[in-house]
């Protein structure tokens, strides 16, 4: 017979401000409901008294992720073991009891409860991870919101300038939250008073903004030349100018919240010495995707016991569905989804730097494969290489790579430069 290793499971099943709670006695095999607030106040409480109550027990809490409130809560007030568990097996293991879907909050508790008493010595425990690590990859994630929300701004405000002024779109960088754009839109608010403009002024501006190519030059004074306004109506001019400078206002701050946050995560990265060098060394991982990656594989690699299960844990590997003669592979969508968007990023950078990756790409689309396909395939075979960079300490050599890749006569080596 197996030993559990736990006396008392502690099974949480939280709504918005309070929480269904099921207390299964192992070894007596009762098991007790209860309904709590998830004010930390009242939690505190309860905590304690059922500590008191149980003074020798081993306790092990388990709950459906996400859930940030009692994971922090626990992780201050350690009990022997945290279970945080994938709500995908819960809904499984709830309906192989419950065929007609029926069910309460105290009865998702229950099943809790029954399933950690069923597979406790298969379920790995919650392990608090290193707090700069953490604090990292909290950075990283937070700053990738703030991003988002600048995507969505300017997006609008890109629907806006083709309302009324689509020629500021064949004038301005195509990354149009960039400094030199917003600047642009300021000074020239619409067509009408950009055809004013001096020919000397506008170069003047775009080469005070870093812009000095002249070919580019020669083709905006020539859209400038030919621009015939979109829209005299001057009441809706005036509400296109007023929009247009909220929309400059938003994203300016939201820039200097970007800004604010990569200082923030490059001197956290700094921190780590020659663990981040590793990182920044490999193709295409910038300041803002090397701490990323960092964070990803430093908290996420050694729960893994190789890199394919890794591949699967960031949601880069495929999953196979096979029965009889019938047999699929889909893309894996129950997955960490910022892991696997750090990943995808990455790889979806790295072709244009690393001459291997490049070649695998060109490679996979001579095989009529679709773009973002080949992406994970190439993600998953840096996840291969980073893993063993990580568990070796050393430097990505792409040289090294590539006479590997020679000697094994990967087909890859025919869409090599000849110089690589």
């Amino acid at each position: 017979m197996t030993t559990l290793p736990f006396d008392l499971v502690v099974a949480l099943d939280r709504s918005d401000a309070s929480a269904a709670v099921a207390v299964f006695d192992l070894s007596a095999g009762g098991i007790a409901p209860a309904e709590i607030s998830l004010a930390p106040e009242t939690l505190d409480i309860w905590w304690t008294q059922l500590r008191a109550k149980h003074p020798d027990a081993r306790i092990a809490v388990a709950f459906e992720q996400p859930a940030p409130n009692l994971l922090a809560f626990f992780a201050a007030r350690p009990p022997a073991a945290i279970l945080a568990l994938n709500p995908s097996a819960i809904w499984a293991y709830r309906q192989s009891l419950t065929v007609s879907r029926a069910r309460t909050d105290a009865s998702d508790a229950r099943d809790i409860a029954r399933f950690v008493a069923l597979h406790a010595n298969e379920l790995t425990p919650w392990c608090a991870p290193d707090p700069a690590l953490r604090q990292l990859d909290c950075l990283g994630q937070a700053r990738r919101k703030w991003v988002d929300q600048r995507t969505a701004v300017t997006n609008r405000l890109q629907a806006l300038l083709k309302r009324y002024y689509p020629q500021a779109l064949q004038l301005m960088h195509e990354d149009i939250w960039r400094p030199m754009n917003v600047a642009f839109l300021r000074r020239w608010p619409t067509p009408q008073k950009l055809k004013n403009a001096r020919p000397a002024l506008l170069e003047k501006f775009f080469h005070a903004h870093g812009s000095r190519s002249e070919t580019r030059q020669a083709e905006r004074l020539a859209t400038v030349r030919a621009l015939v306004p979109l829209c005299g109506d001057t009441a809706l001019l005036t509400e296109c100018e007023l929009e247009l400078e909220v929309l400059l206002d938003q994203i300016e701050a939201l820039n200097r919240a970007v800004s604010r946050y990569d200082a923030a995560i490059a001197e956290l990265f700094a921190s780590f010495g020659a663990k981040a060098e590793i990182f920044r060394a490999l193709p295409g991982a910038g300041p803002a995707l090397a701490p990323r990656l960092f964070a990803a594989v430093a908290l996420h690699a050694d729960q893994c016991p190789n890199a394919r299960d890794f591949a699967a844990l960031s949601g880069m590997a495929p999953v196979t569905d096979q029965s009889g003669k019938m047999r699929r592979v889909y893309r894996r969508l129950r997955c960490n989804h910022f892991l696997r968007q750090t990943l995808h990023e990455w790889a979806k950078e790295s072709w244009k730097h690393s001459d291997w990756a490049g070649a695998f790409v060109a490679l996979h689309r001579a095989k009529g494969k679709g773009f973002h396909t080949i992406i994970r395939m190439l993600a998953v075979k840096w996840i291969r290489i980073i893993w063993r960079c990580w568990k070796e300490r050393r430097r990505y050599d792409e040289s090294a790579y590539i006479k590997c890749l020679r000697q094994r006569g990967s087909p890859v080596c025919q869409f090599l430069p000849p110089t690589a």
